[in-house]
């Protein structure tokens, strides 16, 4: 008996494979599946992949993502937040490791979010 397929681990391999391609197929697969857009937090391992891969695109990701990230933390969020993690997006494409890992890390908005 075949294991049961599962879109979103296939998606997260795309995406630490570097494969944006076919992470962007498989996320709308999975988007459509659950009836809801996917996590913030697995939304934003996309953004180093664009900005390598797309980079005339990056921004409009990038933008798209905060904006959503405001829109669903309304109330919740500070400004300061928000300058923070916009400063790490603004990183991303110069060094996306270190920009993640602030975004993500103590005070950085983006982890569990």
């Amino acid at each position: 008996m075949g294991r049961p397929y599962r879109p979103l681990r296939e998606l997260e391999a795309h995406l630490a494979a570097g494969e944006l391609d076919f992470a962007i197929t498989l996320a709308r697969v999975v988007a459509d599946e659950r009836d809801r857009p996917l996590e913030l937090s697995l939304m934003l391992r996309f953004l180093p992949l664009v900005a390598a891969q797309r980079p005339q695109d990056y921004d409009v990701w990038a933008l798209r993502w905060l904006e959503r990230w405001c829109r669903e933390l309304r109330g919740e969020a500070s400004i300061d937040e928000a300058v923070d993690l916009a400063a790490g997006l603004a990183e991303i494409p110069v060094d996306p490791e270190r920009a993640l890992a602030r975004m993500r890390g103590p005070g950085g908005g983006a982890g569990a979010r």
